[in-house]
């Protein structure tokens, strides 16, 4: 019955409305303990021998172990009607946010395959297309993500796991023919890596990237009414949420980098996905600090054993 719901969810563009957070939670197999001290709620905090969740009035984003993941509209205070007493102020969340994120990271996802998996690793960019750029260091994104691509394809196989490349020299690769290969070969599981770029040289850390839900807005898209497309990678939303969560982890975990959140977007390279599949910025190379760290060849297998790591994870989660 769970992996049925899970997977109705996955293809249903949910109602845009509030629900009260402290009641979504409970359905979930979580304490309503300590009481919440009603009129006074600003911060939420919620816990079983799975997950601490927490939630603050005014915020787009909820931490799950720590972990941020971005959500569809901030957290608010709403006051409800009880009968015969005062009106009693409580958070609540989207229906959409409680759908497609609490439920299958704190519910559970989808059973998965106890198969060894067919992976396509994505290396962004390639050929005439640089990337993201660091001259002082004379580093290219391209170069980047080809060299951890194949660090992290040895350590897959290593695992088990047959995996591919969408290119494995300095090629220029259209977007479109990236998520058309993965579809060819029938694969199981996408990773693009990418590294980022900020316009001044004050960003820094690690973002995760999942298809925006049908119905929802993107991280950096909510101001824009139109963009809340079903495509047809929201199939995958609850494994999508997964992969995406469990590699944002393993990376923050491991590396100590920034935690820019798990967040959503309609990437050309996920939105026709067959498959589950994620896009990793995995450091911002116009911060000098950060970029200076990808010189050395330890950083980039580090990095490359962190993703293999969150992959691992994503897979444990599905057989449990």
């Amino acid at each position: 019955m769970r992996i049925l719901l899970l997977l109705v969810l996955a293809t249903v563009v949910c109602r845009a409305d509030e629900i009260w957070l402290g009641e979504s939670m409970a359905r979930l197999g979580f304490s309503n303990n300590p009481p919440v001290r009603e009129g006074q709620e600003e911060r939420f905090e919620r816990n079983n021998p799975r997950a601490v969740v927490v939630a603050e009035r005014d915020k787009d984003s909820i931490t799950i172990n720590g972990i941020r993941v971005d959500m569809e509209r901030a957290v608010r205070a709403k006051a409800f009607k009880v009968k015969g007493q005062p009106d009693v102020i409580r958070l609540t969340i989207e229906r959409c946010d409680y759908e497609k994120i609490l439920v299958p990271l704190l519910w559970g996802a989808p059973a998965g395959s106890r198969k060894p998996l067919r992976i396509v690793i994505d290396p962004g960019h390639g050929g005439k297309d640089s990337g993201a750029v660091n001259v002082a260091l004379n580093l290219q994104e391209k170069n980047l993500t080809l060299d951890v691509a194949k660090r992290l394809a040895i350590l897959l196989r290593q695992s088990g796991h047959e995996v591919l490349l969408t290119r494995s020299t300095d090629t220029a690769v259209e977007l479109s023919e990236r998520s058309k290969f993965a579809n060819q070969v029938k694969a199981d599981l996408f990773l693009s890596l990418h590294f980022n770029a900020g316009p001044t040289n004050k960003a820094r850390g690690i973002e995760t990237y999942w298809l925006t839900p049908g119905g929802q807005h993107s991280t950096k898209d909510s101001g824009n009414a139109g963009a809340t497309a079903q495509l047809p990678g929201n199939a995958f939303d609850a494994l999508n949420i997964n992969l995406a969560y469990e590699i944002q982890r393993a990376l923050i975990t491991s590396l100590g980098s920034t935690d820019r959140g798990t967040r959503r977007a309609r990437w050309v390279v996920l939105k026709d996905l067959k498959c589950p599949g994620v896009l990793i910025e995995s450091a911002f190379l116009s911060d000098i600090t950060e970029a200076r760290i990808y010189t050395q060849d330890a950083a980039r297998q580090r990095l490359a054993q962190t993703i293999a790591s969150g992959v691992a994870a994503y897979e444990a989660k599905l057989r449990r």
